[in-house]
């Protein structure tokens, strides 16, 4: 069979797990090309918070903080549950291991991670969970670093400040707490010295994918953007290859070792979610990098593979200001003077939860009450105090009330009545969740009872109950949230090695996969922040490691 050229490995997709890979490849002398489609380095990972949820990490034990296998495979067995091969006791052990031994690797090459004490477990109440937080992140970064490829990774210049993931809660409490304060001299600081030196600081998914882009770069790493897979080359039942639409024409290249698929999933494909996902659902309310449309899923089925999860999603709350635009509201929902109630007028759930959560409980409680679009519903104190997404305290855009985006009334009857809610049944939920706020107990939903509840929404100025404050203060506000998301979850179907699998259990020899790519090991549910990044790193790593013949798993 004709190959236009040669490698010993090909890896697809520019997300985290694939600089991971090919750096390691690098360290055993392998030759190994990146191919990314889009004109942008760094796929969804770049646009995200960029953190990584890594139980027993490198950082926790330095801090003197126990954790162990034993802990996390609980925490697993009561949060994911049972939900299949693709998350089971062999590969949730290979995430752990793989993920710690990955972070190390990246670390002795130069990364430079931190860990925030308290940016606690999804469900940190449950067993095996951790209140002091198992993820980790990079430090803001200089993307001046860069060079010339600066302006080829993905999300430059966003988000507009150098703020780190676990400063946004903080900075949401400026005006009513100190280390509100300190958040925000911290970010002026960085602001103020990219002013007056011409730095480009940046957090979160940038800091930690133009880090990642700086390793591969002083490694020597081919990386080809615009260069889509077309197709992958099967010689006697074994991936040998790929067809690409490169920019100089179709190209074919082999690997000797195997093809490693880090894509992403399918959020951005309109046919693939008709077919797969809940319903309903649309690519309008994805905050997925625009890459993110599937065609290596499909290619990997062509070649004989199974999938999983196909309906699972990373959910994230979401509105939808004017057409073409999207606004993130994960922050806003659960922050105090605040409830989410359905289209009767009716709480469903606890808002301050995982926001994976949040759009489980969405879907689910539309099965039986219209509940896409929900309303969140805020209170004078509640606009006046904190931020509304990027709109400052006090300071609300009137181009959305304009639009009736953001709705504005003085009393909730009237609120009700512009949202074609019943009037009675918002007053009576507005009351009946007051009178929790005041007592601290949310006897509902248990909303602010776990350390997570306070962390982005939770204000510590507020008692008796961080998460909870009373709807009593005039205007009353409204807007539509929609189960937006940050990818799919359900995809290939591969094992502890991260070899994709057919129906039948058996491996595709030379083919891999990671990521979005794959029905995930973290089910559909999401332990802790950067579980997505996290499973990409894990599966990454053991997928080169076997493909080197190094993977001792």
């Amino acid at each position: 069979m004709d190959f236009d050229e040669t490698v010993d490995a090909i890896i697809v997709g520019s997300g985290a797990g694939a600089v991971c890979a090919a750096l390691y490849l690098k360290s055993c002398n392998k030759r190994a090309v990146i191919l990314e489609k889009t004109d942008r380095f760094g796929g969804s990972t770049a646009i995200s918070g960029g953190i990584v949820w890594a139980p027993g990490n490198m950082l926790m034990r330095r801090a003197g903080i126990a954790d162990s296998e034993e802990r996390a495979l609980t925490y697993f067995d009561v949060v994911v549950g049972d939900v299949g091969p693709a998350s089971s006791l062999a590969r949730r052990k290979a995430f752990l291991r793989g993920i710690d031994e990955a972070l190390r690797f990246l670390e002795s090459r130069g990364m430079a991670f931190f860990r925030q004490e308290g940016y606690a477990d999804y469900y940190d109440d449950r067993p095996g969970g951790e209140p002091r937080g198992r993820t980790v992140m990079a430090r803001p970064y200089d993307l001046r670093d860069l060079g010339e490829w600066a302006a080829k990774l993905r999300g430059h210049g966003a988000p507009a400040m150098p703020i780190n993931t676990h400063e946004g809660g903080r900075l949401a409490t400026v005006k009513t707490t100190w280390r509100g304060k300190r958040a925000a001299l911290r970010v002026a600081w960085r602001m103020l010295v990219n002013r007056l030196t011409g730095r480009q600081w940046v957090g979160s998914g940038n800091a930690l994918q133009g880090r990642l882009l700086r390793l591969a770069l002083d490694a020597g790493i081919d990386i080809r953007l615009e260069t889509p897979v077309t197709d992958l080359i099967i010689d006697q039942g074994r991936v040998t290859g790929v067809a690409v639409a490169a920019p100089g024409g179709p190209r074919r290249i082999r690997a000797r070792d195997g093809v490693l698929i880090s894509a992403g999933g399918f959020a951005h494909n309109a046919r693939m979610r008709e077919h797969h996902g809940p319903h309903p659902a649309s690519v309008d309310w994805t905050m997925a990098n625009p890459g993110d449309t599937g065609e290596m899923i499909e290619a990997g089925q062509r070649a004989g593979a199974a999938v999983d999860l196909m309906d699972a999603v990373w959910w994230t709350s979401a509105s939808l200001p004017a057409p073409g635009q999207r606004i993130l509201n994960v922050t806003d929902v659960g922050r105090p003077h605040a409830i989410i109630v359905d289209q009767s007028g009716r709480r469903y759930m606890n808002e301050a939860a995982s926001y994976v959560e949040v759009g489980n409980n969405q879907y689910a409680r539309n099965r039986t009450v219209p509940a896409i679009p929900s309303w969140l519903i805020l209170d004078h104190r509640n606009r006046s105090t904190y931020p509304l997404f990027m709109a400052m305290p006090g300071k609300t855009p009137q181009a959305w009330l304009d639009s009736g985006y953001l709705k504005r009334a003085p009393t909730l009857e009237a609120l009700a009545e512009d949202c074609g809610i019943d009037p009675q049944a918002l007053r009576e939920t507005v009351e009946r969740f007051n009178g929790f706020a005041r007592n601290g107990v949310d006897e509902d939903f248990r909303r602010g009872a776990r350390q997570y509840d306070h962390w982005l929404g939770g204000d510590p100025s507020v008692g008796p109950n961080p998460s909870l404050a009373p709807l009593e203060t005039a205007p009353f506000y409204a807007l539509r949230l929609y189960p937006g998301d940050v990818g799919t979850a359900g995809g290939l179907l591969t094992d502890e090695h991260a070899r994709v699998l057919r129906p039948d259990g058996s491996a595709i020899p030379g083919l891999y996969a990671t990521g979005n790519s794959t029905a995930s090991v973290m089910g559909r549910h999401y332990p802790g922040a950067g579980s997505s990044i996290a499973a990409s790193l894990a599966f990454a790593w053991q997928a080169v490691r076997h493909m080197v013949g190094r993977n001792d798993g």
